[in-house]
This record gives structure tokens, C-alpha cells and sequence, in this order.
């Protein structure tokens, strides 16, 4: 029998400034000053010296957008760290990378088909590659999948248009690691699923994928809630959370199932708060899940038995998916009267050019702001929606093959 240590963090770096507007996820780019927080490469450099400082076996990190934080960190940890492995992804990258004391044999990456909007300039997930990593390690005689996810974010729990995204996405994420775990000595899934744990996503990867949850079922106590993020010891949540006083969201989990070999989990707590030599600055605006395992040769019967998705759960989701496929046929419609109109402005910058010279480099500055707006609503009226009405319709038609079943 052997003990393994897993830790997830989702490393969001924002400003030292506690009532900041600006979510993690823009902050995190490697962008230049004034976009960059100021605080980017301290709060790098001190999630390095807390993973050397402690003797895990594996480490997830999500959200590490900059290729070159990675860089900073693969060096900073190769002594400790052997083997690491970025996921690369999208225009901004997965932002997903897994550091391991043992041997990496190989990788695998699904990126979701679904990750928002493209016109959520705002919002940024399109930009990103989010999607699921699957690190193969070898510990000794065994061979433990690890797999490191990152979903959508939930801006508006009152009001969520990515809901049958990320309903797509958990259960593209419960797919894989079911489809992929076959061969594997045990199992390990963490990461920032953005998700509590009484939402339909979490029930849906749970469930399909047949996953323990480690914060409950840990056998250790705790006087913590488990929240991960907007808690009230976190210079980073917002002052509207605060203002609440609750005690935040479980969004981060570690989750792990017994393979050929049986796991055992000993223990799962918070991690990776407070900087301790920064008393007032935090790693991120999440914090770490620390869980410990053991894996012997003993078989376990309860995970090989199949286990099968209610079916009520898997009709909510199919119900989700549909409103979302409404959604994307009323869209359509909307971009592409957005074309009409628009369309229609230009040819009146001609009219207004003629009546009035005076406008004339107004009209042709106008008119490209336009065609700009034309190309955009076309290409996504036309490509985008349709590319993601197919995914929808992809997602609802696989869920409704594990509903007959």
C-alpha cells in the first residue's frame, strides 16, 4: 500500500486592492501594466515556495493563462517537481498545468465544445481553451489517472446564460474521465468546476462518472465550511459577498474513484489562504484543497459496480439543453436583423456624405465602424451560432442515449 498527497488551486491573481471590480480571470493574462496586477509575478513566486515548502505527490493549478508563468514555475519547482505538463489550448491557453514528484507517461486533453460567447468580450472564457487534462502517472507498481478540469464561470446564478454550456461541458468532463479510466490502478479528478455542490453540473459529473467527493467524504473533521471561493478571510472577494456575510461557495473539488486497485481516502482540508509572510494578501480568490490517499492491491467492489445516471437528472438536463438550442435559433434571428439595420446605416452614410461634405470623413469613419459590426454580426449569425447549435444539439442528443439506457 502506498499514500499519495493531491492538491488543486486555482491560481486567479488580482490586485492588492480588496474592493476591485476586475475579475481573476482577465487579471491573470499576461498583460502589460495597467491591465497586469501588480501583484502577478509576488503572488507566482510565493505559490511556488508553498508547493516546495509542502511534500505533495501531484499538483493542479488552474487559471495559469501566461505560458511564461509556467515557465517560472516548471523552473522554480524542478527540483522538487520532476515532471510537469502544461495543457495548451485556445487563444489564451487552457490556463491548466499538473506538477508531479512521479513519472508522467502520458497526456491527453479534451477541450469542451462549448465555453461561452465569443461577442463576451467582457466575460473572456471563449478566449480560453477550458476544457479537461488527463496526466497518466506512474507511483511504483501503479498507474493513477489524474485529471485537472476547468469550467465555465457562473456570473449570475439569478440569471445564467452559460447554464447549458456548462451542463455540456460537465458532462463532456464525466464522459472522458468514465471513457478513459478504464485501464487505470485509481483515479483522481480536481479542479475550479465553478459549480456548488447542489447544482445539476455537479450531480451530472458525480453521478455519470461515478466520483466520490473528497471534501464529504473526508473521515477527517473540520471546523470549515469547504468554501473555496468569496470567503470572508479572503482579501479578494467582492464587497457584495462580503456585505452578505456568508461564508462562500464550494467551487473547487477533488473527486476519485477506485480503479483495478482500491483508494482510500485519508484526509482533505483547506489549503493555500493566506501568504503567511503577507499577512494581508492572499495566493488567489480561491483557495487550495489538499486531499491524501492510500491505493493497495485490495479490490473494491463498490467501485467496479456500475453505476447508472438517474434518469430524472438526465432529463433536466435535456430539458436545459433544449432551452439553450431556443436560445441560440432566437439569437440568430436577432444578429441577423442586426445585419439589416446596420446594412441600412451604411448606405445612409452615402446619402448624408452627399448632402453634407463637412461629414464626409465622419461618414467613412462611420462606415467602417460599421462594416466591422457587419462582418462581426454575419460571422457569428451565420458560423458561430451555428456552430454552437450543433454542440447543443450534439450534447442533448449523447445525454438522451444515457436516458434510454
Amino acid at each position: 500500500m502506498i499514500v499519495y498527497k493531491i492538491t488543486t488551486c486555482s491560481v486567479r491573481v488580482k490586485t492588492k486592492t480588496c474592493n476591485t471590480r476586475t475579475t481573476g480571470n482577465k487579471t491573470a493574462l499576461p498583460l502589460p501594466w495597467p491591465f497586469r496586477s501588480s501583484d502577478h509575478a509576488l503572488r507566482i513566486k510565493k505559490i511556488g515556495e508553498a508547493l516546495l515548502q509542502n511534500e505533495y505527490d501531484i499538483v493542479a493549478l488552474e487559471e495559469v493563462w501566461g505560458e511564461g508563468d509556467f515557465l517560472r514555475l516548471q523552473k522554480a519547482l524542478k527540483d522538487a517537481y520532476a515532471y510537469s505538463y502544461y495543457f495548451h489550448s485556445g487563444f489564451t491557453g487552457s490556463g491548466i498545468c499538473v506538477f508531479s514528484r512521479h513519472p508522467i507517461v502520458s497526456t491527453l486533453m479534451h477541450r469542451f465544445t462549448l465555453n461561452g460567447f465569443a461577442h463576451h468580450i467582457h466575460r473572456g472564457d471563449w478566449f480560453g481553451g477550458k476544457g479537461v487534462g488527463l496526466v497518466e502517472i506512474e507511483i511504483e507498481q501503479y498507474r493513477i489517472n489524474f485529471y485537472a478540469a476547468h469550467l465555465h464561470a457562473e456570473y449570475d446564478p439569478n440569471k445564467d446564460p452559460y447554464l447549458p454550456h456548462r451542463l455540456a461541458q460537465a458532462f463532456e468532463l464525466a464522459q472522458f474521465v468514465k471513457h478513459t479510466s478504464y485501464s487505470a490502478d485509481a483515479l483522481i479528478l480536481a479542479g475550479d468546476f465553478n459549480i456548488e455542490p447542489d447544482n445539476l453540473a455537479y450531480q451530472l459529473i458525480v453521478k455519470n462518472a461515478n466520483l466520490r467527493d473528497a471534501w464529504i467524504q473526508k473521515p477527517n473533521s473540520c471546523d470549515d465550511c469547504g468554501a473555496t471561493f468569496g470567503r470572508l478571510d479572503n482579501c479578494y472577494t467582492p464587497k457584495r459577498l462580503k456585505n452578505k456575510k456568508s461564508y462562500g461557495k464550494r467551487l473547487d473539488y477533488i473527486m476519485y474513484r477506485s480503479g483495478k486497485s482500491k483508494v482510500e481516502l485519508k484526509l482533505c482540508e483547506i489549503r493555500m489562504n493566506r501568504i503567511h509572510d503577507q499577512k494581508a494578501i492572499n495566493y488567489s480568490d480561491h483557495v487550495g484543497i489538499y486531499a491524501e490517499f492510500s491505493v493497495s492491491e485490495q479490490y473494491d467492489e463498490i467501485a467496479k459496480s456500475l453505476s447508472l445516471t438517474p434518469a430524472n437528472l438526465l432529463k433536466k438536463v435535456i430539458e436545459t439543453q433544449q432551452e439553450g438550442i431556443t436560445r441560440v435559433s432566437r439569437d440568430r434571428f436577432i444578429f441577423l436583423t442586426l445585419v439589416v439595420i446596420l446594412v441600412g446605416l451604411f448606405l445612409a452614410t452615402f446619402f448624408a456624405e452627399q448632402q453634407m461634405l463637412i461629414v464626409k470623413t465622419l461618414a467613412r469613419t462611420f462606415r467602417f465602424l460599421l462594416t466591422l459590426l457587419i462582418g462581426f454580426c454575419l460571422w457569428h449569425g451565420f458560423i458561430g451560432l451555428t456552430l454552437e447549435y450543433k454542440a447543443l444539439k450534439a450534447s442533448k442528443a449523447s445525454v438522451s442515449i444515457c436516458n434510454i439506457m
